[in-house]
């Protein structure tokens, strides 16, 4: 049953694909009755399940409505106040999240309640394959099919190949909390015209979210977390991408991911800067000019986790007298290395092998997104970083100073399965 449902899906999602790409001008006008349509919510709900995420401001969990509403209430409920048009959505709750690799410094991130994620999710579904067709290439950042990764090889091969030699590094001021939520409703309008649809995203937009037991609304931003807001975040900026391609500078290339996003200039990066800074005052956006500026790609710039170098190469079984070499950022690593203390943490009633088996999980996850650099010499020393951890919780666990070397030795990786980041050749793209 569910890879029928989702092949109803895929095939509803193909339809619309394949409209929108014989008109990329059409405006779809029948669009909310596909919204509560039952394998559309029954994947909506797959999704936001395999998603996970706390509750919201009604204290309803996923395991809750699992357990006790039970699944298929809980959809046909929420399909019969889409029909019936009372569906009605709740503020969203804020929490404060640290930021990766800085110490006091934090984030707002938007909880919806599960109700609304569900229905987001299923708005989703059915209009994203419309924006698709639309978005260019330089977006990469939470698009069906695209990754990281492939950001990071457009930068790698067009420093390496095509000559680029400078690289506008730009941060967009709270871009989340700035976004004019008229001016949004306005570009989706230009391929959404089902007024159903389009009054659901506005409700989504106007709920406001409650902190500390107060719901503050405002005219601007989307709400951090919710299923749809990369998808409107996308839809957004598709108006700064459109212009670059337009008019943007000649011998410049935009790579973005989401909100974050780099110029690569041949010459003259600071009159494409003063470019960046127009477009954007388009659309009431601005930069952070503290963290905004140009620099030489010999000199090395920082882009989705990873330092980007242009350098001279030292191996003599290539052509290249230069490559664009890549590492983990030096954030990247210190967010590593406090993930694993804190999972370590002071927890001795848990033996080595429960220790290393809650660990690995971490390892593996960043060794994925990070092997594709010239990151050796950082996963060997994150390596001997991890030993070193695990070899003072052995020697604190049983209160023994040579415990832990006699212990935690190095057949660690065969004997007790830790994962090694240096034990894979690493690839490059």
């Amino acid at each position: 049953m569910a890879i029928n449902l989702l092949e109803t899906v895929q095939a509803l999602q193909e339809t619309l694909s394949l409209a929108a790409k014989q008109s990329l001008d059409r405006r779809f006008g029948a669009l909310y009755d596909k919204v509560y349509r039952d394998d559309v919510l029954w994947q909506a709900w797959r999704l936001v399940r395999n998603n996970g995420g706390g509750p919201g401001i009604d204290g309803e969990t996923i395991d809750y409505i699992e357990n006790e509403l039970g699944v298929i209430n809980f959809l046909r409920e929420l399909r019969d106040e889409l029909k019936n048009e009372t569906y009605r959505p709740q503020p969203v709750k804020r929490v404060w999240i640290e930021k990766p690799g800085q110490k006091g410094a934090r984030r707002p991130l938007g909880i919806p309640i599960v109700k609304d994620r569900v229905c987001q999710t299923a708005v989703r579904l059915v209009i994203e394959p419309i924006f698709e067709t639309n978005f260019l290439d330089c977006s990469h950042g939470f698009r069906p099919g695209r990754k990281p990764h492939d950001a990071i090889r457009v930068i790698d091969r067009s420093i390496t190949f095509e000559g680029y030699r400078e690289v506008v590094d730009a941060d967009l001021k709270g871009y989340f909390d700035s976004i004019p939520q008229d001016l949004l409703l306005k570009l989706v309008g230009r391929r959404i015209s089902d007024r159903r649809v389009l009054s659901l995203i506005k409700a989504w937009l106007k709920c406001g979210v409650m902190e500390e037991g107060t719901v503050r609304r405002s005219t601007t931003g989307t709400p951090q977390g919710g299923c749809i807001s990369p998808l409107l975040s996308n839809v957004y900026l598709h108006a700064f991408d459109k212009m670059w391609q337009l008019w943007g500078p000649k011998g410049t290339k935009l790579v973005r991911f989401a909100d974050d996003f780099v110029i690569l200039c041949r010459h003259g990066g600071h009159q494409v800067l003063q470019r960046v800074r127009e477009f954007l005052g388009r659309l009431r956006l601005t930069l952070n000019e503290e963290k905004t500026h140009v620099v030489r790609v010999d000199r090395g710039f920082d882009f989705l986790g990873m330092t980007f170098c242009y350098a001279a190469t030292s191996s003599q079984a290539t052509r290249l007298k230069y490559n664009c070499y890549r590492w983990p950022r030096r954030k990247a690593v210190q967010s590593l290395k406090e993930k694993i203390r804190t999972k370590i943490g002071r927890r001795y009633h848990l033996s080595l092998q429960a220790v290393i088996r809650e660990i690995n999980p971490i390892l593996r996850g960043w060794h994925n997104y990070f092997k594709v650099g010239h990151g050796e010499k950082i996963f060997r020393r994150l390596d001997r970083f991890v030993m070193n951890r695990l070899r003072i919780f052995v020697k604190r666990k049983h209160n023994n100073p040579n415990r832990g070397v006699r212990n935690v030795s190095g057949d660690l990786y065969d004997r007790l399965g830790l994962f090694r980041l240096a034990r894979l050749r690493v690839s490059c793209l």
